[in-house]
């Protein structure tokens, strides 16, 4: 006789736990990134370089926060120094995972305090350390970014500061005051030779502009379309623009920008090949193919002239 596999008409059949389907309908499972850490294995320890400073002291101690802004601070700062690059992967995911949560928390708060003490912090900090500066640069701009702002544009615009805080704040500018950064970076984003003075590379402000743009609401296609064209400028950041201008192939200026980095000549083979991509995902399938098999049987580059029989053979038959 067969055994069945459905449950029994007993009580609690059908449910997890016995529950009944009334129940068992407004029971939503949830697991939350701390049941996902396993336990360590061995001693933790710091790295050389980490600081042993009183956290509390990076932040005035008239600031008007409350004290319990101040700890949660304090907890991050101790919690962010740097551990032993020696010890076993389990430690440097069980640091990455609790910094994580951390800020995540500070930031759900929405207190302006934190990012204030947040950005003396990161203002007192006496080391230069990337991750740290980082972390606290951006958890005060996006809990305080009216306070952040003229730290921020400071930052991204003056010769002098740390090469990284400069980048970082570009990113964090672009997104919480889109048109101060506008206003600071448009002259650096259109020059047509190199630039005047030591500055973040291209990329960190075409990235920025796309991220004002999205936050604003102002059209990236006139600048990226731009950028893409602009020999001067670096060229990963003439990759950001090409593909930004994928999502906007109906626009001719961006159709238009795309098709002639598709074709140009400088050499930049890796440019080109990301032009083909977009070319091939954001314009109409038969738009795309009839162009790409005319760019192929004009092309002069043997490497390039395979990509792009690759292409129309795996996508355009």
């Amino acid at each position: 006789m067969a055994a069945s596999c459905s449950g029994g008409e007993g009580e609690g059949a059908g449910d997890p736990a016995g529950l009944t389907s009334a129940e068992s309908s407004t029971f939503t499972p949830s697991i939350r990134p701390e049941d996902l850490i396993e336990p360590l294995v061995g001693e933790r320890r710091l790295a050389p370089d980490a600081l042993e400073i009183d956290p509390l002291a990076l932040m005035p101690a008239d600031l008007p926060i409350s004290d319990s802004d101040r700890q949660q601070v304090a907890e991050l700062l101790r919690s962010l120094q740097p551990l032993d690059p020696t010890l076993t992967s389990d430690h440097h995911d069980r640091w990455f995972m609790d910094n994580k949560i951390l800020v995540e928390r500070l930031e759900a708060t929405s207190r302006p305090q934190v990012g204030w003490a947040a950005l003396h912090a990161f203002t007192n900090y006496p080391q230069r350390h990337h991750a740290i500066r980082r972390t606290l640069l951006a958890l005060g701009a996006r809990v305080s970014p009216e306070e952040a702002e003229p730290l921020l544009a400071e930052l991204a615009f003056t010769y002098g500061h740390f090469i990284e805080d400069r980048s970082e704040a570009l990113l964090l500018l672009a997104e919480v005051a889109p048109e101060t950064f506008f206003a600071g970076a448009e002259a650096h984003i259109q020059r047509q030779d190199m630039p005047k003075q030591t500055a973040p590379n291209d990329e960190f402000f075409v990235e920025g502009w796309r991220v004002a743009c999205e936050r604003s609401g102002r059209s990236p296609v006139p600048m990226m379309a731009q950028v893409a064209t602009n020999y001067a400028l670096e060229p990963y950041a003439r990759v950001i623009a090409v593909r930004s201008l994928g999502a906007h192939s109906d626009d001719p200026r961006a159709s238009g920008a795309i098709r002639t980095t598709l074709v140009e000549s400088t050499g930049n083979g890796y440019l080109r090949m990301v032009s083909a991509q977009t070319v091939l995902s954001s314009f109409p399938k038969e738009t795309a193919c009839e162009l790409l098999t005319e760019v192929r049987s004009r092309e002069s580059n043997v490497n390039f002239a395979r990509f792009l029989d690759d292409v129309i053979q795996t996508n355009c038959r």
